[in-house]
């Protein structure tokens, strides 16, 4: 992929169970953290036809522990996220 270029940071690969929320809290559904950077990660989600570009990553279920994201592509089961600072 031609994402490895744009990369400020190395992603690390992780296999972590994450949730996904719109901005205002609404849930969007379970995924799984495929590798994160500082900057972003991958995420492995089963539909991703309806994902609004801009989303909550939870990696807990009560959303005590989530970051405010960017949707950056999307391919095939897979999407890459931004993090976003507020």
């Amino acid at each position: 992929m031609n994402f490895v270029r744009k990369r400020k940071s190395p992603r690390r690969p992780v296999n972590v169970r994450a949730y996904l929320y719109t901005r205002d809290g609404w849930p969007l559904g379970e995924c799984t953290m495929s590798d994160i950077s500082d900057g972003g990660a991958q995420l492995v989600i089963s539909e991703i036809e309806d994902l609004p570009n801009e989303l909550l990553l939870s990696l807990s279920r009560d959303g005590t522990v989530r970051r405010q994201c960017e949707l950056v592509w999307r391919e095939a089961g897979r999407i890459g996220v931004r993090f976003v600072t507020s």
